[in-house]
């Protein structure tokens, strides 16, 4: 799991892979108040944008949830939002698993779960191994509007991207 803000990322993206700072630097150069929640494709079957809006609930009322050949940025616009991540997906009993078609298992429970606040301009960059808990309440309920970047795992060492500026 990586977390950070746009502010910072300038003088840190040295350190993210080039796929991670593609889907960043698509955050940065789309006006999101212009678009209506939905999918956005950035590279055709790699590579896409989820553009969603909801409002936060209590973190009892969420599952944590984990992913296999997609990691995910996950960009507040609006609204505040607080994260429950825990490493280790195999160390977790899967309670729905939707993988096979849309690449998502649930978990009811997670052990050693931390908590991450994300306000608008933050980002978290959750891998496959990352168990994570969005769209929980930070101090109450939030209306929030968020980017999720999804990366398919083969664009981390294939060589497609470097050819889609």
């Amino acid at each position: 799991m990586i977390v950070c803000c746009l502010r910072d990322w300038e003088r840190e993206k040295f350190a993210l892979h080039p796929i991670i700072n593609k889907g960043i630097e698509f955050i940065t150069q789309t006006d999101f108040s212009t678009l209506t929640p939905g999918k956005i494709d950035i590279i055709p079957g790699k590579m896409f944008c989820l553009l969603q809006e909801m409002n936060t609930v209590p973190a009892n009322e969420m599952r944590a949830e984990s992913h296999f050949k997609f990691v995910d940025i996950q960009f507040l616009l609006q609204g505040e939002e607080t994260i429950g991540v825990a490493r280790g997906a195999a160390q977790h009993q899967v309670v729905e698993d939707r993988a096979e078609n849309h690449d998502i298992v649930f978990y009811q429970e997670t052990n050693n779960e931390s908590l991450i606040r994300l306000v608008p301009g933050m980002f978290a960059v959750f891998f496959p191994q990352d168990l994570h808990r969005p769209c929980c309440d930070t101090y109450s309920e939030s209306f929030i509007r968020k980017a999720v970047i999804k990366i398919h795992l083969s664009l981390f060492d294939d060589g497609l991207f470097m050819n889609n500026p």
